[in-house]
């Protein structure tokens, strides 16, 4: 089985009052809401089934936005 890795990045949804946007990664994480880690897969992963387990394994991540980068 071929394996890869990836970037998870989790963002929580943080409005800043003065863009009303939610904030830049920067503004994420000195409030922190911002995680990341890097993970090895299976070439074949489900990246749905991937963040529900993350989400049981970190539950404070449950309920932000993710987004998955793969690496080379």
């Amino acid at each position: 089985i071929n394996m890869k890795r990836i970037r998870v990045i989790a963002r929580e949804r943080i409005i800043d009052p003065s863009t009303m946007r939610i904030h830049t990664d920067a503004g994420l994480m000195a409030l922190n809401g911002y995680w990341e880690n890097v993970y090895e897969v299976d070439d074949d992963y489900s990246k749905t089934s991937f963040i529900l387990d993350l989400e049981d394994k970190v539950p404070e991540l449950r309920g932000r936005t993710f987004q998955i980068i793969e690496l080379d």
